[in-house]
């Protein structure tokens, strides 16, 4: 599935983000601005790194609109209560995003931090060796100095392999 990360012009509220399913069908989302990167590029990265294909963007894959599952995702309504992948991705996405905000913390704290984010949601962390995790955040440096740098109208694409 081409995965296409839009960067709107500044008065914009947000970017957008749109999904390409191989039989032509799209679907798309504004991309909420609270960090270092969009949220969802974040889920793009650890979902397509990790090869995981039953959180967001494998749902997306499997034809569902990427605003009925961020919705589902980040809603407190419990719909992914029995879908474990998806809500370990939300975790280690948020531990992620604390380590873009206040620096990389070494495997075993990362680790801690996995731990608390996945029990507030109710699942068990995820098996994520050191390896993983360093292969993880390579990726998602890779993914913002491309991202970064792209002027108002550019636009980052990627595939997610099925």
């Amino acid at each position: 599935m081409l995965v296409r990360f839009t960067k709107n012009p500044l008065p914009a509220e947000a970017d957008t983000l749109t999904c390409v399913r191989p039989d032509g069908s799209t679907t798309s989302m504004a991309l909420r601005r609270p960090g270092v990167l969009p949220h969802e590029a974040v889920h793009f990265v650890v979902e397509d790194a990790l090869g995981w294909h039953d959180a967001l963007f494998g749902h997306v894959a499997r034809g569902e609109l990427i605003e009925h599952v961020s919705a589902r995702l980040h809603g407190r309504n419990g719909q992914w209560a029995k879908i474990t992948q998806a809500l370990q991705s939300e975790a280690l996405v948020e531990c992620l995003e604390a380590d873009q905000w206040g620096g990389a913390s070494d495997p075993a704290e990362f680790a801690q931090k996995l731990v608390t984010a996945c029990r507030r949601r109710g699942t068990s962390p995820p098996d994520i060796t050191a390896d993983e995790l360093a292969r993880v955040r390579i990726a998602l440096r890779e993914f913002g100095a491309a991202w970064r740098p792209l002027p108002a109208g550019g636009s980052l694409e990627r595939t997610f392999r099925t």
